[in-house]
């Protein structure tokens, strides 16, 4: 077979198992955070970390900073309906934006920038000062949602994004909070994705980490009735402990007093009591003022969550989202670490009762089946007649994201963001400083949506996990996990020195030099798990897909491990 056929051959095959794997149904689609207070850590940093599940891929790239003339005024664009295919996507293109008003600004900060669906649009990120920003759906109250709003949490235009904005624009968490929360109450609340959901927003600094929630004004909310454009709180996750969301609200009794712990617009009690959602002298309990109760698939991931965190709370589930609301934020066992975050977001529900790994269609006379998966083809689950359970881990991810805060360092260098292309499960976590400017092009490229491009690395890591999830799971899994888990461990082992590399070419050689450090050691990382990938795919497919290994068996591909760059004097 010529190497042209064996290529078509491949593509076809590939293209077969998206189709029912990367685009996986609307059920799955959500998204899981987990905030640490900085008390909570062995070494006082503040962490995150948050999948963005449902997007097909992500993708990530450097926004450069900007100053703007003073009194400047943008044009903000917005663009509905939101395109559902790439093909409405260009149409949109074609058509234009539209102008929904302007917006002062004068400077904005240098951020890493978390994207995606076929638009691209802003969902999550980290800015040059380490401001670090997610996003999670929520179900909200019906009578909420408002059409006339023009801004959410991710629209198709900076200008109209609140995550962006919030990235750009502030420094510290208590910024952003309050720079949102006034864009939301000026221009009106519509969730750009979701017209008729509420939004969570995860937001950490090196000092501190909240949780932010944003729901719709109301249907008759009019931009000059002189009332603000959306309600929202925020709630700070205590230091020494750790929080979660879920994809429903999270926030419960608010003491408005206690400015330390809770910010909030201003008509937090007035529009629940003009909507007869609450009567004054009623307990104010904001999730289910407003909130949804969601269903079991929210519920079990915060219990799993939580009682990570701290299993000897005993937290118990009993799947009904009514019953299992579990407390704001726990204090944990263990210390969490970055190395404990990247296998939380990696869990499947293993060693309890919800493990579909484990359930007996899977069982081999005593032992477990190479196709034993907890997610994977419906038509599989749907042999077996098992209800597969949403967990914090799922192959739906665009991208998984761990920011480590510290504030005894530098920005540029204290701050971390541990990035993952596609699904936790089967994906390399790679460190990008907040000092970087400039990320390799095989990264940072919008993906191609009309075809398998493999010179792209979001298509790479979504094949990786797409080939696992349809071939022998078990095994498949654990040769990847012998390609990411010693990449991972040399990424951590050597942290220490090139952070005291970076903060002494920082200190003696100055921003311009720390910068060329900060983006030579993001670009070797970077590239060298891509290039591992790209091979990945390869050895996946001729080892479990094509079973042609007698002529050329495949190579398992190993990353090469991390260097500290050597900056030349200019």
């Amino acid at each position: 077979m010529s190497d042209s056929s064996r290529n078509s051959r491949t593509l076809i095959v590939l293209a077969g198992l998206l189709a029912t794997v990367v685009w996986s149904p609307p059920a799955l689609r959500a998204c899981s955070t987990i905030l640490v207070g900085r008390g909570a850590t062995p070494d006082g940093s503040v962490l995150l970390s948050s999948s963005c599940d449902g997007d097909i891929m992500g993708l990530i790239y450097v926004m450069p900073a900007q100053k703007y003339p003073q009194g400047t005024k943008l044009p903000m664009y917005w663009n509905l309906p939101r395109p559902k295919t790439h093909e409405e996507y260009l149409a949109n293109l074609r058509r234009g934006y539209d102008h929904v008003g302007y917006l002062p600004v004068e400077e904005t900060y240098r951020s890493i920038i978390l994207a995606g669906n076929v638009e691209n649009m802003t969902t999550g990120g980290m800015n040059e000062h380490g401001l670090t920003i997610a996003i999670e759906f929520l179900p909200m109250r019906s009578g909420l949602a408002c059409r006339r709003g023009v801004v959410g949490p991710n629209s198709n235009h900076w200008t109209t994004s609140l995550i962006a904005n919030g990235l750009m624009r502030a420094r510290t968490v208590r910024e952003a909070v309050k720079l949102i929360g006034a864009m939301v109450e000026h221009y009106g609340f519509q969730y750009y994705r979701a017209p008729h959901a509420g939004v969570a927003l995860p937001i950490a600094d090196d000092q501190e980490a909240w949780l932010m929630e944003i729901f719709g004004p109301g249907a008759e909310w009019t931009p000059d009735s002189g009332q603000p454009g959306g309600v929202w709180c925020a709630q700070r996750i205590p230091d020494g402990e750790v929080g979660c969301c879920t994809n429903r609200s999270r926030i419960g009794k608010v003491d408005l007093a206690d400015r330390d712990m809770f910010l909030a617009s201003p008509n937090i009690h007035s529009l629940a009591e003009e909507l007869g959602f609450w009567q004054p002298g009623d307990p104010f309990v904001w999730h289910d003022v407003y909130g949804d109760p969601g269903s079991i698939a929210n519920s079990l991931r915060e219990w799993r969550a939580l009682s990570l965190a701290a299993p000897s709370l005993a937290l118990k589930a009993t799947g009904d989202p009514l019953v299992d609301r579990y407390p704001f934020s726990v204090k944990p066992d263990e210390p969490p670490t970055v190395r404990k975050l990247l296998a939380v977001m990696r869990d499947s529900y293993e060693g309890t009762e919800f493990d579909l790994t484990e359930h007996p269609a899977f069982n081999n006379e005593g032992e477990k089946s190479p196709l034993a998966c907890p997610w994977g083809p419906p038509e599989l689950f749907e042999l077996f007649d098992i209800e597969p359970r949403r967990a914090l881990c799922t192959p739906t991810s665009g991208y998984v994201v761990i920011a480590q805060l510290r504030d005894w360092l530098p920005d540029s260098v204290g701050n971390c963001l541990w990035f993952a292309y596609g699904p936790a499960h089967t994906s390399c976590f790679v460190p990008v400083y907040a000092g970087v400017t400039e990320l390799p092009d095989t990264w940072d490229q919008g993906p191609d949506y009309t075809r398998i491009n493999r010179n792209q690395a979001p298509w790479n890591f979504r094949l990786v996990c797409a080939l696992a999830g349809k071939l022998r799971y078990q095994d498949a899994l654990a040769d990847i996990r012998r390609v990411f888990e010693p990449a991972e461990a040399a990424f951590l082992a050597l942290q220490p020195q090139v952070d005291k590399a970076a903060a002494t070419v920082l200190k003696r050689r100055g921003d311009e030099d720390a910068e060329r450090f900060l983006n030579a050691y993001a670009n070797h990382c970077l590239t060298q798990v891509g290039y591992a990938y790209h091979e990945l795919v390869d050895y996946l497919t001729f080892r479990y897909l094509l079973a042609d290994m007698e002529v050329a068996p495949p190579r398992l591909p190993a990353i090469a491990p991390p260097v500290i760059p050597v900056v030349p004097e200019r």
